[in-house]
């Protein structure tokens, strides 16, 4: 599927999906019912990147 098509798919489903790329890696985001704040998130995500290295 092309990015524009999951775009579209994406924006008609109503769910917020957030992406960025940090290196060469894509990290998908989406908001849950969790309501835990996108840093906390962040800092999960960076602090199992530590260990595995």
């Amino acid at each position: 599927m092309n990015r524009k098509t999951k775009i579209i798919e994406l924006l008609s489903n109503n769910e917020k999906v957030y992406e960025i790329k940090v290196g060469d890696i894509n990290v998908e985001m989406t908001y849950s019912k969790s309501n835990k704040k996108i840093d906390e998130c962040m800092l999960n995500i960076l602090k199992q990147k530590m260990k595995k290295c």
